[in-house]
């Protein structure tokens, strides 16, 4: 089992959101990372619903540590072994509904809200689901980020029963100005049921 990690992020002083005068859409949280790739998954959710110039700090900051993440296989310095693959963000911020409750214990809806939950997405060039690379992707982030949990998500629940695979990321709560506890747990679920702790397992139907 990892052990947690406490420290202090120390952001790239030209991506750090702290120092932008406004945070924004194009607002770049690392190297062609904008701060909308984690609002256009969604065309009902957009940073203009985010008013308080407080809130969107907040969610910047988290992002930062999500872009970090994105970098590894987005940008030119990103790993060899995922330069023909593009890592998409499938599910960014949640907009909670005017009657929705979320569960705040361990939602990751909830999770959503906050900035510290991510779903990614990784495609070959054929904009097809990658799905070996995905766990190879899962495995590398288990053995070289920090985190608070990482889920290696598999389901069938489309409408044709196929093989679904994404990556849950789950960044800690950063305390101002940017102290983090990494619990660096893994995960891997199948149609939402835990089928390991503390290990990733490759399902393949």
């Amino acid at each position: 089992m990892a052990k947690p990690v406490i420290t202090t992020v120390v952001p790239n002083a030209i991506y750090n959101p702290v120092f932008q005068p406004e945070i924004t859409a194009k607002t770049k949280l690392g190297p062609g990372i904008p701060m909308s790739s984690f609002f256009g998954w969604s065309d009902a959710v957009t940073i203009n619903q985010i008013t308080k110039r407080s809130d969107r700090l907040t969610l910047a900051k988290q992002y930062y540590l999500h872009a970090e993440a994105m970098a590894t296989v987005n940008s030119t310095i990103g790993s060899k072994q995922f330069e023909d693959f593009r890592l998409i963000v499938s599910e960014g911020f949640y907009q909670v509904g005017p009657s929705e409750n979320l569960d705040i214990s361990d939602g990751i809806c909830h999770l959503k809200t906050t900035g510290q939950a991510v779903v990614y997405e990784l495609r070959n060039t054929r904009g097809d689901i990658a799905f070996s690379k995905t766990f190879d992707l899962a495995v590398y982030w288990a053995n070289t980020l920090d985190f608070e949990k990482l889920i290696l998500n598999y389901d069938t629940y489309n409408p044709d029963g196929s093989l679904h695979a994404d990556i849950v990321l789950i960044m800690p709560e950063i305390i101002a100005p940017w102290s983090v506890r990494y619990e660096n747990i893994v995960e891997t679920r199948f149609n939402n049921n835990v089928q390991t702790t503390n290990e990733l397992m490759e399902i393949l139907i």
